[in-house]
């Protein structure tokens, strides 16, 4: 079971709160953005209650943490998706990134998945459940990710809207080279 976590810190602790998440048993990768939120964590569990039960008890314990918000991911077959070999964004590498948030018609989920999927500049695609639908990882920065988004993903029939955080380089980043 995969989850994504999005994270609000306060000011001066977003550094301190993306490292300390790296160190909770779950997170498989943790990174600050830029955008609605201001970290966001990929996580891990057997289930849906390993992943809420590190939330509650280790997330929320973190100093600096001030609201947390958590879409589950949807498996890609329950959507249609099937046969191919989609990587969820997020993956940990030190790379430029911007996480795609879409909003998609009703019914049309299983084809905008796919439809990222096979776009070359889409490093992952993940399906979630709440405020969007789609998440897809662009491992560019803003100035080539806003054209992909603007003439590639905005033209995939069903994409309804998007809202993008943008990874921005930090202490985290500094640490995972040592």
């Amino acid at each position: 079971m995969h989850a994504y976590l999005y994270l609000r810190a306060q000011p001066g602790k977003l550094d301190d709160v993306v490292i300390d998440l790296h160190g909770i048993h779950g997170v498989r990768h943790a990174v600050a953005v830029v955008g609605e939120w201001d970290a966001m964590a990929a996580l891990e569990g057997a289930d849906f209650r390993a992943i809420a039960r590190a939330i509650l008890t280790e997330v929320h314990r973190v100093e600096g943490v001030t609201r947390t918000y958590t879409a589950p991911v949807v498996p890609l077959e329950l959507v249609g998706v099937t046969g191919e070999r989609v990587p969820l964004p997020l993956q940990g590498v030190g790379r430029p990134a911007c996480y795609v948030h879409l909003d998609v018609q009703a019914g049309a989920v299983g084809e905008v998945a796919r439809t990222l999927a096979a776009t070359p500049e889409v490093a992952g695609v993940a399906v979630l459940a709440g405020q969007y639908d789609v998440l897809a990882e662009l491992s560019t920065d803003w100035e080539h990710a806003s054209r992909i988004i603007l003439e590639r993903i905005h033209t995939i029939p069903g994409v309804r809207s998007t809202n993008t955080l943008v990874a921005v380089p930090g202490v985290e980043d500094d640490d995972a080279g040592m």
